[in-house]
This record gives C-alpha cells, structure tokens and sequence, in this order.
C-alpha cells in the first residue's frame, strides 16, 4: 500500500468538486431539486477557481519569459515580443472576461432550472418557458408574506443584466460595446456565485414552510440530508 503525507492528502481533498459550493450555498434540508442545484453551483465554483488559477499562472509565465528575452527569435525580435504581449493582453483582457461571462451566464441558468422544478404545477406550465426575470417575479407574488424576499428581486436583476449585457458584448459592435462600462473579471464572477446562493437560500427556505405538513414541529437541527439521486 502507497503511504500519502497529510500534505498531499490535503492537495487530494483540495479538489473535491463538491466542496466548492460550501462557501455559497449548502442545502439545509436535502431535497433533491436543491442537492442537484447545489452540484451545480460546485462546478461552477470550481471551474471560476481553476480558469482563474490557470490565467495567472499562464501570465506570470508568460511575464518571466518576457524578461528573459528567450522567446525572441534572431533577426525578428521586435515581431517576437509583439506576439508574446498580444498574448499577455488576450489572457489579461478577453480570456478573464470571457471565463467570467461563462460563470454568469451558467449561474442564470443554473437558478432558472431550480425555479422551474419549483414551478411544478401544470398551471406553471408556460411560466416554465419564460425567462429568468418572469419566473422570480411570479414567485415572489406567490410568495409574498411567506419568506425573506427583500433582497430577492435586487440579486435576480444584478444577474440577468449582467448575463445579458455579456451575451451582448461578444455580439455587439463598438459603439454598443462603449456603452457597458462594467469589467467582467473574478470579482464580478465571484460576486454572481455569492448572490446566487443567496437566492437559493432564500428559495430553499420558502420551499421547504410550504411543503412541511401543517403542525410539523420539525427544526433544521432535525432536518435529515438525503443523497442524490444520481
């Protein structure tokens, strides 16, 4: 048998998918339409992680080599550096945007797909089909008086302005591109992971009063964790 150190065990665990969405959303009651949301949120938590990680890694490689002055080619030095710093820029510019983008765009569509396995009703049919807005303003008048929503329409606006403004971005042309003055970087990817888990929260405990039975003195201490059903 292959003995590990506490060092590499702990490198071994580091990588659990799962546990990225610890620091965002943990399902309290284990329902599975929330247990599938939160491996959801892990993946994209792990996915901004790693991009972000292989970013700087690729640019503080590309940086030493700068200096070095190894990549320069006899005879076409000046071309040699102006390709090596186009390609700083892209990492630096359009790859962080576009690994950002990509988070914010899978959290929208990862928080309509939790709201349409609450939208489980056959009247809720069409407002399945809807769109992320709709079907968080639906369930907010359906929900009024039950939860904590004070928060809830402010964190579905951020995101879908933000995933749509980034939809926009790779399809606009200059002049509609000027208009944006948002960065989309790790903060603003970091940030639609922390408001999505929020809205989940707020979801989760507002589902879980209305499918409770009525006289249930059921606490979350007693709230029992079940599996996914895979």
């Amino acid at each position: 048998m292959v003995e590990t150190t506490s060092g590499q065990h702990e490198s071994a665990v580091d990588q659990y998918v799962l546990e990225h969405s610890e620091p965002y959303f943990f399902s309290r009651y284990g329902r599975v339409e929330f247990i599938v949301f939160e491996q959801h949120l892990a993946s994209l938590a792990w996915l901004h992680r790693k991009v972000g990680e292989a970013v700087d890694q690729e640019t503080t490689a590309l940086s030493t080599l700068r200096k070095s002055g190894e990549h320069r080619v006899p005879g076409w030095e000046a071309e040699s550096d102006m390709v090596l710093d186009d390609s700083l820029s892209v990492l630096d510019t359009d790859t962080r945007q576009i690994g950002a983008g990509i988070i914010i765009v899978s959290a929208a569509a990862a928080l309509e797909a939790l709201m349409n396995e609450i939208l489980c009703d056959p009247a809720d049919r069409r407002v399945r089909k809807a769109g992320l807005a709709r079907k968080a303003e639906v369930l907010a008048e359906r929900w009024q008086g039950e939860g904590d929503l004070a928060d809830f329409a402010e964190h579905i606006s951020w995101l879908k302005v933000r995933r749509n403004a980034f939809a926009h971005r790779l399809i606009a042309d200059d002049e509609d591109s000027k208009q944006c003055s948002w960065i989309f970087d790790d903060d603003m990817a970091e940030e639609a992971l922390e408001r999505l888990g929020l809205v989940a929260e707020t979801l989760e405990e507002i589902w879980e009063q209305r499918l409770r039975p009525q006289g249930s003195d059921a606490t979350h201490d007693d709230a029992v964790r079940q599996a996914p059903v895979s």
